[in-house]
């Protein structure tokens, strides 16, 4: 950390007025220094491999912009496929992925840690450094992520403790021992995987966080403190960094890097026109508080979660982020001098088996960039071309405002940042008010000449709710350029000579301005009009054009000039390039932004993963679509002359200097899907715990607690707690068989009263010996219901009550009480099961004698290893194993779904399909349900995958993404629906269709093989 006369002259230098605090985060061992321009690099005084200054990070120093992209893996859970995500962020420009690690899968019990398959960090690691990117770990303990009580483990849940001196918060989430014990064998046991990964050796992890929006309080500080030193031992010395959720000054002491999360529109996707106004105060709240460190936002708005009962789904909250979202907002980033970003989610990916938090549903497409069957959506090709502008001008990592002009365009503000060291400058043009629909021309006086341009005739156009920048005076390989109107977006060698890609709408004029020594020839070759002028006195080229569509090519030359080629794309046809990366030396070879290279634009496929150059070769992987056609364009070098794609020999023609044309003609397979309509069904009850013959069931427990460590106290009844987590059922379906006498010296009851929960938007069935009381589904998280009973209801001897209830996942902290940052922990304690239950009618003395309960089959001690903890629940089939491949059901009796059940219960259905899909092909696939509404609820199982949860009166979603390595696209399938029917109307008895569909287009890939996952029902059944 800077000392304090070096700390005084920074903020001077830094032009930050008003400071009225500096606050020092943990203090650093050491600064470093770099170069003479660079006097003082921050480290963690445990490596120089990442630094920092006031302006940005460095690597190996370099310093780079970090531009990342969060990934959970293991909401994608075909390890084989994580390859495919590293990818496409290598491939979009980013040059980070963020990942939060899940407690609660890797943890299942005390004392137990699974790091296997899905849980398996090493694959992710290893697919990263291939692709060349950073990896910022974020194991929480506790990491919100809308996933069940945020990634805590059930047992977590349960510990006992209340500190008298944290009432609000609770035990969780604190120093207090309990807690801090729980967390020791995952943190111990993650920590150390993560530690193994570190850029320093060899792998790529650049930074750890610690905990997650969380703040400032008793025990609290102290707890991320612990976590830090425990951090430390097991090996950490990469960064530490704590993220914020608001500009609240929580933390900003526990670790080396502080940054703040925001999400400036919120998550309403049901009014996805609607912005709010974007805060305009982060950048003096970051000088006055972490001047001295580069401003990072560790979570920002890369689209929306969507919630149960949406009218909206990912379509809106993809359209409430979109592009121009993207524009408006991550250009403010910019403005406000943030070098390090990571956007929440990249992609977002599916929400299979119990993982959601009672809010959220299966899908967590998310409205991310890639989409949750992983398509590239429009806002990939938006992230692409910002991501590369920051990869290729150096200049914006490191910069300061120089002013603010809100006066001379109406509605309009434009922030100036210059680079100190280079002079460059970036004027980022945006309204005051972002959602503005307005369009407004501008003339603008920019660069160190102050020109106003555009020179030569039309205006630079803000376009309504977008933003755009001017760059001036800015070099790029040996040449200068003055300024440009046109978006940059990258610089690259062409053949020898210096090569600028720019772009912009169709039909807007551009202006672009480069330094000569003399008037240049121009040479031009494409359907964009240019005009030029060569000012000689300020040694200025200027060319003016209005944009058409595709790429026109303007190469300037002469005798005393450096040879510059112009490449301009209208906005469509930009985000269709692509810039591979070429690796260099050394271990981190592949990352561009030290050792990596990028001398190649390409333009045609669907997608460009990889690129390597030796010699005259240059070898391409990637996708095609195979529905569309366009020819391969390769600019670069002149020395290529042979070609590979995915590994076949191309012919490659050179069309002009440094640009080569090949065909790349994929073959449009036959998709053949089944019809599960037609297809042959079997069916079986999976309710026998209410019929008269049921006697008892292994899977079914004594629910005997009459203590509970839970600080949510039950609401009335008898002696026994009634809280699944206290029986090791922490997901899914909760089956509860309470039992009562009845006899002519008893009086009959007059009713069931019960007061379940589980959690916003689930239900409950009850049943007394069989006959069905009723359903309680009002969408909140606790329901008290009364049924009457009547007389035939009952018999002499014990009688059975059977209630049936969801369990919605658990609570995030804060989701009861809010609304502190970070919200009140004790909040994730809240139980799931029956809070209350009374026979009415009855004295105290002749209620119920017992109660049982079923979940998920063995509690914390899951059998299924591959598919881990959450994916099952307590329905019959589910503990008999009716969903898992291998299962015998030859002799249940022939019975579709779309036929239906004849009242009120639970049954399960099961059939088998053949896929044989084209080999080399990406096809992403979806099943889905008629969007009828009914009164019922739905699993659907693919394979043993828990992989859809359908709530037809509730919705919203009705197709379910189904994934390659889940679906055996070569081979035999099996799948199953469990159907609760809650109404006795036809609607609620039956799934009206069930298809699999084509859930995108199809691509010929570079993917490579993808092998199903998951144990078969002999393997953890029989």
């Amino acid at each position: 950390m800077l000392a304090s006369s070096k700390r005084a002259l920074l903020v001077a230098l830094l032009g930050i007025a008003g400071c009225s605090r500096i606050t020092q985060a943990v203090p650093q061992a050491t600064s470093f220094q770099l170069d003479s321009r660079n006097a003082f690099i921050n480290t963690t005084g445990l490596t120089n491999d990442v630094g920092w200054d006031p302006y940005s990070f460095y690597v190996h120093g370099k310093r780079i912009f970090l531009q990342s992209g969060e990934f959970h893996t293991w909401r994608l859970p075909v390890p084989a496929l994580w390859k495919d995500i590293t990818q496409k962020a290598k491939a979009a420009g980013l040059n980070a992925l963020s990942i939060y690690v899940h407690w609660h899968l890797l943890n299942p019990k005390k004392g137990v840690i699974d790091m296997t398959g899905v849980n398996d960090l090493q694959p992710l690691f290893d697919a990263a450094k291939e692709a060349g990117l950073f990896i910022i770990a974020r194991p929480g303990p506790y990491i919100n992520a809308e996933t069940t009580n945020g990634g805590l483990p059930g047992h977590v849940a349960t510990i006992p403790g209340d500190p008298s001196w944290n009432v609000y918060n609770g035990e969780i989430r604190s120093n207090d021992t309990y807690f801090h014990d729980a967390w020791q064998d995952y943190w111990n046991a993650v920590i150390s995987v993560i530690a193994k990964n570190q850029i320093t050796n060899g792998g790529p992890v650049i930074m750890l966080q610690l905990e997650n929006e969380y703040y400032n309080g008793a025990g609290q500080n102290e707890y991320v403190a612990e976590l830090r030193q425990s951090a430390l031992d097991n090996g950490i010395v990469v960064p530490t960094m704590v993220n914020d959720p608001g500009m609240f000054r929580n933390l900003v002491d526990s670790a080396d890097i502080y940054g703040i999360d925001a999400y400036p529109v919120t998550f309403n996707c049901a009014d996805p026109t609607f912005w709010r106004d974007i805060p305009t105060t982060w950048r003096t709240y970051h000088e006055s508080v972490t001047p001295e460190i580069p401003f990072m936002f560790p979570e920002f708005q890369g689209g929306s979660y969507d919630p149960w009962g949406s009218k909206a789904g990912y379509s809106a909250c993809r359209q409430l982020t979109d592009p121009n979202f993207q524009r408006v907002h991550n250009f403010h980033l910019w403005a406000n001098g943030v070098t390090a970003v990571n956007f929440y989610m990249f992609y977002g990916g599916t929400n299979w088996g119990q993982i959601p938090y009672s809010n959220t549903y299966t899908s967590y497409d998310y409205g991310a960039a890639i989409a949750e069957n992983r398509e590239l959506s429009a806002k990939f090709g938006e992230l692409k071309l910002q991501s590369l502008f920051l990869r290729s001008f150096a200049d914006i990592r490191a910069t300061v405002w120089k002013g603010e002009d809100n006066a001379t365009f109406a509605g309009v503000t434009t922030t100036h940042l210059q680079n100190p060291e280079t002079g460059a400058s970036f004027y980022i043009v945006r309204h005051i008010k972002t959602s503005d629909p307005a369009s407004v021309p501008l003339k603008m006086s920019v660069g160190a000449a102050n020109k106003t341009v555009p020179q030569l005739g039309g205006d630079a156009t803000l376009l309504g709710r977008d933003s755009f920048i001017i760059s001036t005076d800015l070099t790029f390989g040996s040449s200068k350029l003055l300024y440009s109107t046109a978006m940059l977006l990258s610089t690259f060698e062409l053949d020898g000579d210096d090569a600028l890609v720019v772009y912009g709408n169709t039909g807007l004029v551009y202006e672009i301005a480069i330094e000569t020594d003399e008037a240049p020839t121009i040479v031009t070759s494409g359907a964009t009009k240019v005009t030029s002028k060569y000012f000689k006195a300020e040694k200025s080229f200027v060319i003016n054009f209005t944009v058409s569509s595709g790429i026109t090519t303007v190469k300037t030359g002469g005798h005393k000039n450096q040879d510059v080629v112009l490449l301009i794309a209208d906005y469509d046809t930009a985000t269709t390039l692509w810039m591979p990366t070429i690796a260099g030396s050394g271990p981190l070879a592949q990352f561009v932004d030290v050792e990596a290279s990028a001398p190649l634009l390409i333009r045609g496929p669907y997608l460009v993963r990889t690129a390597s150059l030796t010699h005259n070769a240059l070898a391409l992987t990637g996708d095609l679509d195979a529905e569309k056609f366009m020819p391969l364009t390769v600019y670069g070098p002149s020395t290529i002359s042979q070609l590979t794609w995915n590994g076949k020999r191309v012919q490659v023609k050179k069309v002009a200097a440094g640009t080569w044309q090949a065909t790349l003609a994929p073959r449009s397979p036959h998709v053949a899907l089944p019809d599960l309509m037609s297809a042959q069904w079997r069916y079986r009850d999976s309710l026998p715990e209410i019929g008269d013959d049921f006697e008892g069931d292994a899977s079914l427990v004594p629910a005997d607690h009459t203590t509970t460590t839970n600080t949510f106290p039950p609401y009335y009844g008898g002696l026994w707690i009634l809280y699944a987590d206290d029986y090791g059922f922490h997901a899914g379906n909760l089956l509860w068989r309470g039992s009562f006498n009845h006899g002519a010296a008893l009086t009959a009851p007059t009713a069931v009263n019960i007061s379940v929960s589980g959690g916003l938007h689930f239900a409950a069935s009850a049943w007394l010996n069989g006959h069905f009381l009723g359903s309680s589904d009002t969408l909140l998280a606790t329901n008290n219901e009364t049924w009457p009973v009547t007389g035939d209801m009952l018999r002499d001897g014990e009688n059975h009550v059977v209630v049936l209830q969801d369990h919605m996942g658990g609570n995030l902290a804060g989701q009861i009480v809010c609304c502190t940052p970070g919200g009140r922990q004790r909040d994730l304690q809240q139980p799931r099961g029956i809070q209350g239950y009374y026979l009415e009618g009855r004295p105290t003395t002749a209620q119920f004698t017992k109660w049982e309960v079923a979940g998920n089959l063995g509690g914390e001690d899951v059998p299924d290893k591959s598919r881990k903890i959450l994916n099952e629940g307590g329905l019959y089939a589910e503990r008999k194993g009716w969903h898992l491949p291998g299962f015998n059901d030859a002799e249940w009796e022939t019975r579709t779904p779309f036929e239906g059940l004849t009242k009120p219960g639970v049954g399960f259905f099961r059939t088998t399909f053949t896929l044989d899909l084209p080999e080399g092909y990406d096809v992403p696939l979806s099943i889905e349900f008629a969007p009828a509404a009914g009164h019922y609820r739905a699993q659907l199982y693919i394979n043993g995958w828990q992989m859809g949860k359908r709530v037809a009166n509730i919705g919203p979603q009705t197709v379910f993404p189904v994934h390659q390595g889940i679906l055996n696209y070569s081979g035999e399938n099996v799948i199953g629906v469990s159907l609760w029917a809650l109404g006795e109307e036809e609607g609620d008895l039956r799934v009206p269709s069930l298809r699999i569909i084509r859930g995108g287009g199809v691509y010929e890939t570079s993917i490579g093989d993808v092998k199903a996952e998951g144990a078969a029902w002999g393997d953890v059944r029989g």
